[in-house]
C-alpha cells in the first residue's frame, strides 16, 4: 500500500488479492451445502411439545417438496428459486428482529464467497460476485497461512476432539459508500453448519505429535504430513459476521500516530491523524486545528500548512491571545470545557476571529481545551463547512481523545522550550531570573522572524 492519509494501520492487504495470488492453494475440498442446516431443523422437530418443535417440523415439510436443497449445492441459482423457504432456514442464524442491522452472510466453507447475506453486509462487505471484499489485518502470506491453520484446527477438534487456539482478531476495513471513509469490522466466523467429513480412516495422532502441532500450527509441511488434506472434506455452509468497531480501532490508530516526535507537525502526519478524525466523528469534511500557548502567544498547526521542519514554532501560525478575546476559542480555555457551534452564521453576535471563519466557509465548530497536569496548554479545534456536524453527541468520542493531543502538544512544547534555552545560552551572558522571560520573548520574536537556529534545517 502506498504511504497516504487512508494507509491502514500495521500489516493489511486487499483481501481477494491476496487470495488470488497466493502460492500456498487452500489444500482441502469444500462443498457448499444446505445439509448440516437441514439436520439443525431436524433436530429442532423432534421436540413433540414445543411450538419450535411445530414450526420445525412444518419448515421439514416444505423442504420435502424441494429436496435439491439437501444436495450439496453446484449451482446458486438452484436454491434462489426457493428464496422464501430459504429465508425460514437462514432464520436459524439470522433472525428476523435483526435482519435489518446486523452484519451477517452464509459463505461456502474457507472460501470467503457468500451467497446469501443481510443488507448491511452485502452493501458494505461484499462485492457484487459475492466475495467479502476489502482490507485485513494480515499480510499476504499470513491470509493463506491463517486459513489453513484454521481449518486444520477445525479437522482437529471435529475428528479428534483436540482444541487448538488459532484465534486472532480479524479486522477488516472497507470504505463506506456514501463518506468514502474507512469502517472497520471485527469479523466472526461460526462453523456450526459445517460437517468435517473425513474420506478413508482416521490417521492417529500420537502424544508427542499433537504436542508438535499444537507449538507449530502455522507450520503448513508439519500439518499436511500429520493431516492429509485430500482425506478431508468441509461440506456445509460458514456463517460470517461483523461487528463494527470503528471507533476503538481509530483510537488505537491514533495513540500509534500521536507516539511520533513530529506526528503533529509533519505535513503528512497531521494530515492523517484528521483523517482519523474524520473516521472516528464520520464526518467527511471535517478540519482539525491545534493550538499552543505559548505565553501570550498562539501557536497554531493547522493542516494545510506546509510544514517543512518539525518545529512546533516554524511550521506554525502566530497571533497573540488577545486576537481571540470573546470568542469560542477563549470560551473553551477559560472555562476548561468544550464549546459547540452547530451553525456559525447562526451566532450573534460574532467576534473578528468569528467572523473570518464564516468568510472562510465555516459553519459548525468544536473548540475543546488541551490540558496538562491541570494546566490549559491549547486547545484542538473541529470545523465543518456543513452546519449541524458537530454537536453534543460527538462529545462521547472527543473525551478519547483529547488526552492524546494533549500529551502530543506538551511534548512538542517541551521541545520547544529546550532550543528556546539552548538558543539562550548560546546568544546571551548570565541572566537573572526575574528578566529571563525578557530574553526568552527576544528569542520567540527572533524565531518567528526565521533567524532562530532552534528550528532551523535538520530540527
Amino acid at each position: 500500500m502506498t504511504d497516504s492519509p487512508h494507509e491502514l494501520p500495521g500489516r493489511s492487504a486487499d483481501l481477494q488479492s491476496a487470495l488470488r495470488a497466493d502460492a500456498l492453494v487452500f489444500p482441502f475440498k469444500t462443498e457448499l451445502s444446505l445439509a448440516p442446516l437441514i439436520a439443525f431443523w431436524t433436530r429442532a422437530a423432534a421436540d413433540w411439545n414445543s411450538a419450535r418443535g411445530r414450526i420445525a417440523r412444518s419448515v421439514l415439510d416444505e423442504i420435502q417438496k424441494a429436496p435439491e436443497l439437501a444436495e450439496p449445492v453446484l449451482d446458486v441459482t438452484a436454491i434462489e428459486r426457493h428464496r422464501d423457504l430459504l429465508d425460514v432456514l437462514m432464520s436459524a442464524a439470522f433472525p428476523t428482529s435483526a435482519w435489518n442491522e446486523e452484519y451477517g452472510a452464509a459463505m461456502t466453507p474457507f472460501q470467503l464467497h457468500g451467497f446469501y447475506a443481510t443488507p448491511s453486509f452485502r452493501r458494505l462487505l461484499m462485492a457484487e460476485d459475492g466475495k467479502l471484499s476489502g482490507h485485513i489485518n494480515l499480510d499476504d502470506r499470513m491470509i493463506a497461512i491463517m486459513r489453513r491453520a484454521y481449518a486444520y484446527a477445525v479437522v482437529l477438534r471435529r475428528l479428534y476432539g483436540i482444541a487448538l487456539d488459532v484465534s486472532y482478531p480479524l479486522i477488516f476495513t472497507v470504505s463506506d459508500p456514501d463518506t468514502g471513509l474507512d469502517r472497520h469490522f471485527r469479523l466472526l466466523i461460526d462453523e456450526t453448519f459445517v460437517d468435517v467429513v473425513a474420506l478413508g480412516p482416521v490417521p492417529d495422532l500420537s502424544d508427542a505429535l499433537i504436542r508438535r502441532l499444537r507449538a507449530n500450527i502455522l507450520d503448513p509441511e508439519l500439518l499436511r504430513d500429520a493431516l492429509p488434506p485430500e482425506n478431508v472434506v468441509f461440506r456445509g455452509i460458514t456463517i460470517f459476521r461483523a461487528l463494527e468497531v470503528t471507533g476503538q480501532e481509530v483510537v488505537s490508530a491514533l495513540k500509534r500516530d500521536l507516539i511520533e516526535r513530529d506526528s503533529i507537525v509533519s505535513d503528512v502526519r497531521f494530515v492523517r491523524l484528521q483523517q482519523r478524525l474524520r473516521t472516528l466523528f464520520r464526518r467527511p469534511d471535517l478540519i482539525l486545528v491545534l493550538a499552543a500557548i505559548e505565553g501570550d502567544r498562539v501557536l497554531v498547526l493547522n493542516h494545510g500548512a506546509q510544514h517543512g521542519h518539525a518545529c512546533i514554532f516554524a511550521d506554525s501560525a502566530h497571533h497573540t491571545a488577545a486576537e481571540f478575546a470573546g470568542s469560542i476559542y477563549e470560551r473553551a480555555v477559560t472555562s476548561g470545557q468544550p464549546v459547540i457551534v452547530e451553525d456559525l452564521a447562526a451566532l450573534s453576535p460574532r467576534t473578528a476571529v468569528e467572523e473570518r471563519l464564516v468568510q472562510s466557509g465555516t459553519r459548525s465548530l468544536l473548540a475543546a481545551p488541551l490540558r496538562y497536569q491541570d494546566r490549559t496548554i491549547g486547545s484542538l479545534m473541529l470545523s465543518s463547512p456543513q452546519p449541524g456536524q458537530l454537536d453534543t453527541m460527538h462529545l462521547p468520542q472527543l473525551q478519547e481523545v483529547v488526552p492524546l493531543f494533549s500529551m502530543a502538544v506538551q511534548r512538542s512544547m517541551e521541545e520547544l522550550n529546550a532550543r528556546i534555552q539552548t538558543e539562550i545560552k548560546e546568544r546571551f551572558t548570565a541572566i537573572h531570573p526575574t528578566v529571563e522571560w525578557r530574553f526568552r520573548k527576544a528569542v520567540l520574536d527572533s524565531m518567528e522572524r526565521g533567524e532562530g537556529a532552534g528550528c532551523g534545517e535538520g530540527a
